[in-house]
């Protein structure tokens, strides 16, 4: 069989790799969203999901909820998305490869997660008859052999074809970032999607759905998925501050938690911005008593991470001083972001 491949289609690289998948398609039609957009009418600018042991970053988010918001930026999404049982996994990896070969036939971008890397989203550029290519965090240098076929009924057990994560199957230590597949829950998690063009919505609708969505998740506080209980909204900042507190969560945890955190609220802060510039009126001093809201947030987590830079060691975060200035900052977190859920509350309501 020869190689089917959409050469433009590659992964833009961000931390939530499920929103770098959907920035990816919106790159590979064309469709002219900036980033800061595409993080805030996903909703994505806005939630925050930790996981009961801070052990499972990337895991638990309302991904098919982004992929339905998604049409609200001109883009189509259907696919799998769903925990699959021992009996019925190997039938919707079959299912997952006929839709993506389909798919990608017909020039649409494929994207999936637990393809190679465990708990991110991979965009899936190609196939041949032996299974799937992709473009994601282990493309590139320091991760050589990625671009080898990933078989097709390894979808969603996190086999990624890099040198480095072949050494980590192996028993031998990793050379640069480690898969996550450790930390997962092997063989239950199908997903893997396709995207075409659709007419956007306007920009009044588009940030009105985007907050209702992003309001009602954060207000879930407590919510099981995958067999794993997670927190959102506020409530996530609580178990956080719990974890530093009985120091039970490993710096590399913080760091990539972190990574997440800032790298959203970065976008919200830019989001508002361009909100003003696009709708200005009557909502231009609220949009931009929000822009200052969000920049006092991503200023806090910026500093944190500046703290736990990327890669932190695999060790519990026990050194007082540390321990000290981040409950400090997650304390002054916590309340910014209550103060940033009753102003998307009241943009919503006057949108």
């Amino acid at each position: 069989m020869t190689k089917v491949s959409l050469e433009r289609l590659r992964f833009t690289g961000f931390h939530k790799s499920h929103v770098g998948a959907i920035r990816s398609c919106l790159e590979y039609w064309d469709i002219p969203v900036s980033a800061a957009w595409t993080y805030g009418i996903t909703g994505n600018a806005f939630l925050s999901v930790v996981d009961e042991g801070m052990r499972a970053p990337n895991t638990g988010e309302p991904e098919a909820e982004s992929y339905e918001a998604a049409r609200l930026l001109g883009l189509k999404i259907n696919g799998l998305h769903t925990f699959a049982d021992q009996e019925s996994f190997p039938r919707l990896q079959a299912d997952a490869w006929q839709a993506a070969r389909a798919a990608l036939d017909r020039g649409l971008p494929v994207f999936a997660k637990d393809l190679d890397i465990g708990n991110e989203t991979s965009v899936v550029y190609g196939y041949d008859e032996t299974g799937y290519y992709t473009h994601s965090w282990h493309s590139g240098s320091g991760h050589e052999g990625a671009e080898q076929a990933i078989p097709w009924n390894m979808l969603g057990k996190s086999f990624c074809p890099c040198f480095s994560c072949a050494r980590q199957r192996s028993g031998s230590p990793a050379i640069g970032s480690p898969s996550q597949a450790e930390e997962r829950d092997d063989g239950l998690l199908v997903s893997l999607h396709w995207a075409e063009k659709t007419e956007p919505a306007d920009d009044k609708t588009a940030i009105r759905t985007a907050l209702d969505f992003a309001l009602r998740h954060s207000a879930r506080a407590s919510y099981e998925w995958g067999g794993r209980r997670f927190y959102s909204g506020t409530a996530a900042i609580r178990k956080w501050k719990e974890h530093v507190q009985s120091e039970t969560i490993e710096c590399f945890y913080m760091g990539y938690y972190l990574d997440l955190f800032h790298e959203s609220r970065h976008y919200a802060f830019l989001f508002w911005k361009e909100a003003g510039e696009r709708i200005g009126g009557a909502l231009t001093e609220l949009f931009r008593e929000a822009a200052d809201q969000y920049g006092r947030i991503k200023d806090e987590y910026r500093a944190l991470s500046g703290m736990f830079p990327w890669m932190q060691p695999r060790e519990l975060l026990t050194d007082p001083d540390r321990r000290r200035e981040a409950l400090e900052r997650l304390n002054r977190l916590e309340s910014l972001e209550a103060g940033g859920y009753d102003m998307l509350e009241q943009i919503r309501d006057k949108l």
